[in-house]
């Protein structure tokens, strides 16, 4: 993904932020936002990335052509100390099923970055289910791909 557009999500996430606060002397919601964030809704775009039990075998096999996406892989085999694309990795063991759906959303959003980078551009919202949840972190550049994939893993610990 580019970082310009990274950098404009970023902004919509602090936008979002400021707006639920109160400002003194109004009301929340009272004010509208500053008009170089306002788009036009026609042309926004949100993106829902989904969680543990949309995964298949193969999912992320037609992905790998896009740019920075077999770096992906590449870095989460060196967290994880297994290959994703392996097709003896197991997906219906919990443990192997939510790293390759993180990593395989976040490489669909680099397909989406190069056949439809306004799509990304007009993003104004992210969000997840389960595991999801860490991939729209990441999109939005509130965790990076290391830090959201460890926590993801971390996470899946926690809920035992």
């Amino acid at each position: 993904m580019a970082a310009s557009s990274r950098g404009k999500v970023r902004s919509l996430v602090s936008l979002s932020r400021t707006l639920s606060t109160n400002k003194p002397g109004s009301a929340a919601g009272d004010y509208p936002p500053p008009a170089e964030t306002q788009k036009d809704p026609s042309g926004c775009s949100v993106l829902l990335f989904p969680g543990q039990g949309s995964q298949f075998v193969g999912m992320g096999r037609g992905l790998l052509k896009y740019p920075n996406v077999k770096e992906m892989f590449t870095v989460a085999q060196k967290i994880l100390g297994y290959d994703l694309c392996s097709r003896s990795t197991g997906l219906q063991k919990t443990v192997h099923c939510q790293p390759a759906v993180f990593v395989t959303s976040l490489a669909a959003v680099e397909r989406l970055n190069q056949e439809n980078p306004k799509a990304i551009e007009m993003c104004v919202a992210a969000a997840g289910f389960g595991v999801g949840e860490f991939a729209a972190l990441v999109f939005s550049g509130a965790m990076n791909f290391a830090e959201g994939r460890k926590t993801s893993f971390l996470g899946f610990f926690v809920h035992l």
